[in-house]
């Protein structure tokens, strides 16, 4: 709490008149990291009637952004630093952002898999793959290094594209099939 305060430039004092806890801090925190998570572009990307690549781009890209900033793996670092000590801001973490964008993804993976041209016998793990194909380069690596690099838009995009690829090659049955 005390680095916190010199680096918000307040009083620690000042830090639990507006936090009771480290808990409360951290549960404001997740709240405002998850702000950032355009849910909402994910769960509409899923519903429109577009091909399946611009959607699964559309989700990509939407989970790719909301990482690529060194603050949002900074972040990511501190939750799994804490979360042995404080397991609720685990459960915080999952609960109000991870859990609601996966659902969102693997409801649409699920439908796709009800569509003639695709087979995806199991759409939890079909999601899964896709996601963590992005999240392997978009985070994993930048997570173990000392300072995060930043991610620019290129690289990104082509992460995205390249997941998106990926995914249809596996799951799109061919014209012969």
């Amino acid at each position: 709490m005390d680095e916190i305060a010199l680096k918000a430039g307040v009083a620690r004092r000042t830090l639990y008149n507006n936090f009771a806890s480290k808990k409360a801090l951290f549960d404001a925190t997740i709240a405002k990291l998850w702000e950032r998570m355009p849910l909402d572009a994910v769960i509409d990307a899923t519903a429109e009637s577009r091909p399946p690549e611009e959607v699964l781009y559309a989700i990509g890209s939407t989970i790719a952004n909301f990482w690529a900033p060194p603050e949002a793996v900074t972040f990511l670092r501190l939750v799994i630093w804490e979360s042995a000590r404080f397991p609720e801001l685990r459960d915080s973490f999952l609960d109000n952002g991870r859990s609601p964008a996966r659902r969102a993804v693997v409801n649409f993976v699920r439908q796709l898999s009800q569509k003639r041209g695709y087979r995806i016998d199991d759409p939890d793990l079909a999601a899964a793959q896709f996601i963590d194909v992005i999240l392997g380069e978009v985070l994993l690596n930048r997570l173990i290094a000392g300072q995060p690099p930043p991610l620019d838009d290129d690289r990104s995009d082509y992460l995205v594209r390249e997941a998106v690829e990926l995914f249809l090659a596996r799951y799109r049955r061919s014209k012969r099939s």
